[in-house]
């Protein structure tokens, strides 16, 4: 996660000086891809001329850099982090007395393979970037110089407290954490050469479980920082899932309720700062449509942020979404797609 807010952060930002800390071969590995520009050999003492330091090591080891930094940064220094709870650490830089300026961060992002070598500067484009604590709509050096530097990486800023982050992400992220580990684990027990359960598992399985492979002590550090939570959103599927058990024979409504959930895509979220605009173009069926649509915008220098093809039948064409920044690119878009002969028109 650092190593690809590096070289986002390269690739996006001029005139841009970043400093590095790790252990002595990831910083090495870390200059010669020219993620960082030197080397802090001394730490915390290393980062005393920094504007901006962000945290990317697992919770535990944030609470002691923070710990380690007050003592040696200013009152104008940022400080942020990329973990994946935020009360605990927000709690702690209150109890510390924290010198600087701390702001929670929480990239909605990731990878199956972490390290420096799965470095990936797209990895932040287009995610969800929470930003926690009141500071952000109180801080000019916040809104002047770390929010830039997100949006400069293309990520879409979303301010919550942090008591509603982790009592959200204990929902949809850190309980399916559990449930995909259960459902491994279930079947993992039962597949022998008499039962093979596994070659049978197709896409959904596979789907379903795939996060059930990621670090054991990251996911360990999340429970242990948001029990409280985990422990109710566990209580509450516990519910859920025992009332489906007593009605297997009429699961009609909670399916059709299902249904009805997944398929609900806010338009607009409160708390983003730059909310992505949809547009909807309709293609034939052609060789080269996605090139064309691409270099009709590209020339116009008008940056496709998402795209995703809704539906589409063999000779007939389909639909693709295409994703904008603004309302004045996704009406430009519009424009110029009408103008090469496709149908588009803004997603309401």
């Amino acid at each position: 996660m650092g190593a690809s807010l590096a070289m986002a952060l390269k690739q996006n930002v001029s005139d841009i000086f970043i400093y590095g800390y790790d252990l002595p071969e990831i910083m090495d590995k870390a200059l010669s891809l020219n993620l960082i520009d030197q080397k802090i050999d001394l730490w915390p003492s290393g980062v005393h001329n920094s504007e901006i330091i962000f945290l990317a090591t697992p919770l535990s080891i944030i609470k002691q850099h923070l710990n380690d930094l007050s003592d040696f940064i200013g009152s104008d220094v940022i400080v942020t982090d990329l973990g994946s709870t935020k009360l605990e650490l927000s709690n702690y830089c209150k109890i510390i007395d924290f010198k600087g300026i701390y702001i929670g961060g929480h990239p909605m992002t990731g990878a199956e393979k972490s390290g420096i070598n799965a470095v990936n500067p797209l990895l932040y484009e287009n995610a969800v970037y929470i930003l926690t604590d009141d500071k952000v709509n109180r801080s000019d050096l916040i809104r002047k110089k770390l929010i830039p530097l997100l949006t400069a990486i293309k990520a879409r800023i979303l301010v919550l407290d942090p008591e509603t982050h982790d009592r959200i992400l204990a929902a949809i992220s850190h309980l399916p954490q559990i449930i995909a580990v259960a459902l491994i684990n279930l079947v993992g027990a039962k597949n022998n050469e008499n039962n093979p359960y596994f070659e049978l598992a197709a896409g959904g399985f596979r789907d379903i479980t795939r996060i059930a492979s990621g670090s054991v002590d990251i996911w360990q550090d999340i429970f242990n920082s948001n029990k409280e939570n985990v422990y109710k959103a566990i209580d509450e599927i516990k519910i859920i899932l025992c009332d489906m058990q007593n009605h297997l024979g009429s699961l009609s409504s909670a399916m059709v309720s299902a249904n009805d959930y997944r398929n609900q895509l806010p338009k607009k979220s409160k708390g983003f700062l730059s909310p992505l605009v949809d547009v909807l173009v309709y293609v034939n069926d052609q060789v080269g449509v996605v090139a064309k649509i691409a270099n009709a915008l590209s020339e116009k220098k008008i940056d496709i942020r998402d795209i995703e093809l809704l539906k589409i039948r063999e000779k007939e064409g389909g639909v693709f979404r295409l994703s904008f920044g603004s309302g004045t690119e996704a009406r430009d878009a519009v424009a110029i797609l009408n103008a090469i002969g496709y149908r588009a028109l803004i997603r309401e």
